[in-house]
C-alpha cells in the first residue's frame, strides 16, 4: 500500500493580490505531494522525531531557521519517498483570475487538479494501481466535496492528455487530515514550503529569494528521462515566464536535476 501526503505553502486567496512584497493574500501558492510505501512509514517518522528542533509540538516550516531547513531537506533526500509540486503566480493568470473570485474554492481546486496529474503521472510511471493508493491533504477550513466532484468531472471528459492523468487517481481515496494528525506530513510541509521560498519575496526577508532547499530536495523529485524536474514533478502554472520574470530563478528552476537514473527509489 502507498500513501500520498499533500500540504501547501502560501494562501489561496485571489482577492486584492498584489506584488511581493505585500499585505492581504500571498502573490504566490505552492502545493505538494509525497508518495511513499507504507512499509517505510516508520522510517519516516522517525526522521522527523530525530531532527534537532523536533519536539512534541510540531513546527511548520515557515517557523525554522535557514540552517533548520537546509538540514531538514538533506534529511528528505536520502529518505524513500518521491515528490511533485506545483506553483501558482496569481498575478499572472490574467482573465481566469476573475473567474476565480466567483467561488471561494475555484482557484485551489483547479491549482490541486494540476498537482493531481502530477500524482496521476508518477502513479503511472511506477505503475501504481490507484487502488492501493491513499491520499491525505492537510484539512482546511473547507467543504472538499466541490473538489471531488471537479476531478470527477474532468475524469469523465479530460480535455487533454495532461487531464487524462488523473484517471490514474481514485478519487474516493483522497481524506483529509490535520497536520498534527499525520506524521509523515512534514515531508511535503517541507516541499511546499522550498517551492514558495524559491519564489516569495518577503520584505522581512530583504526581498531575497531562497533557491537552496529545492535544490537539495530535487534527488527526490519526479523527473523527465533527462533528469530534468520542470513541468514534470514540478508543474509550472501556466510556463516558467508566466511563474516569474527573474532570470536568475528561471535558470535555477530550469535546471533542478533528479540525479537518479530512475528519479527515485520507492
Amino acid at each position: 500500500m502507498f500513501t500520498v501526503v499533500i500540504d501547501e505553502s502560501g494562501d489561496p486567496g485571489v482577492v486584492g493580490v498584489q506584488a511581493d512584497p505585500s499585505f492581504g493574500p500571498s502573490q504566490y501558492f505552492t502545493m505538494c505531494a509525497t508518495l511513499f510505501r507504507e512499509d517505510n512509514r516508520t522510517l519516516i517518522e522517525e526522521a522527523y522525531s530525530n531532527l534537532p528542533w523536533n519536539s512534541s509540538k510540531r513546527k511548520h516550516a515557515k517557523h525554522l531557521g535557514h540552517f533548520d531547513k537546509v538540514h531538514a531537506c538533506k534529511i528528505i533526500s536520502e529518505l524513500p519517498v518521491a515528490m511533485v509540486g506545483v506553483v501558482s503566480n496569481k498575478l499572472t493568470l490574467g482573465n481566469y483570475l476573475a473567474a476565480a473570485k466567483q467561488t471561494p474554492t475555484h482557484f485551489y481546486n483547479k491549482v490541486t487538479h494540476y498537482l493531481l496529474e502530477r500524482v496521476g503521472a508518477l502513479l503511472g510511471a511506477y505503475s501504481i494501481p490507484k487502488e492501493s493508493v491513499r491520499i491525505v491533504f492537510e484539512a482546511r477550513e473547507q467543504q472538499y466535496s466541490s473538489l471531488l466532484f471537479y476531478i470527477e468531472r474532468i475524469q469523465d471528459t479530460p480535455l487533454n492528455p495532461n487531464a487524462r492523468l488523473l484517471r490514474n487517481i481514485d478519487r474516493f481515496s483522497i481524506t483529509t487530515i490535520k497536520k498534527s494528525d499525520e506524521p509523515c506530513m512534514w515531508v511535503s510541509d517541507i516541499g511546499a514550503h522550498a517551492i514558495f521560498c524559491l519564489l516569495r519575496r518577503d520584505a522581512k526577508m530583504h526581498c531575497v529569494t531562497e533557491g537552496r532547499y529545492l535544490r537539495e530536495l530535487s534527488p527526490r523529485f519526479f523527473a523527465k528521462r533527462n533528469g530534468l524536474i520542470a513541468d514534470a514533478g514540478l508543474k509550472l502554472i501556466q510556463s516558467l515566464d508566466d511563474v516569474t520574470s527573474d532570470q536568475e530563478t528561471k535558470s535555477l528552476i530550469a535546471l533542478l536535476r533528479n540525479p537518479h537514473k530512475e528519479y527515485c527509489k520507492l
